[in-house]
Order: C-alpha cells, then structure tokens, then sequence
C-alpha cells in the first residue's frame, strides 16, 4: 500500500515538472492551416550529436506549439551541424458554420 501510494507521488511529482515540447510539422502544413509564426531558432551541435535531441534539448523551455525544421547542415571542416528552426504557434481555426 505504501509502495502504491510512493509511487504514484513520485508519477504525479514528476508529470508536474515535464513541459510538453513542440510538434514536429511538414512545412506544406503551415502553409495550408492556421499557424502563428513565432520565431527562427538556429541550433549548433557538434557534427556526431542526434539532430532530434538537439530540437528537443533546445525547445524544452519555448513556449511554442509546432516547430518546422527550415534546414540542416553539416560543416566537415569544424565538425559542426547547424539546425534552422522556425516555431509555431496554434492560431485561430475558421469555423465556416
């Protein structure tokens, strides 16, 4: 019963802390739905880092809904990787009725 009850503590403690990171979008969705434009992020990484866990270690602490990655690339010389973020925000939905 303890143990139950420890646990879902720590559970709620820590669904609490964790902030809902941006969605991933397709560039051709926020031309065809009601997105707000936020701002343009660039994230630098070293070369061998994931791409994904750079976006998300970047955008854990924005206040955005969706982001759209704008470009990606790699300089072999510096061992570098530079990633172009835009983030979005959800807007108002049309409502034709």
């Amino acid at each position: 019963m303890i143990k139950r009850a420890l646990f879902s503590l720590i559970l709620l403690g820590m669904a609490a802390r964790s902030h809902a990171t941006p969605e991933l979008l397709v560039p051709s969705e926020v031309q065809c739905g009601p997105f707000q434009y936020i701002e343009t992020i660039e994230v630098h990484g070293d070369i061998e880092d994931s791409v994904l866990r750079l976006i998300h270690a970047t955008l854990e602490n924005k206040d955005s809904d969706f982001y759209v990655i704008q470009n990606i690339s790699e300089d072999t010389r510096d061992d570098s990787l530079t990633v172009v973020i835009n983030l979005y925000n959800q807007g108002e939905s049309y409502n034709l009725s």
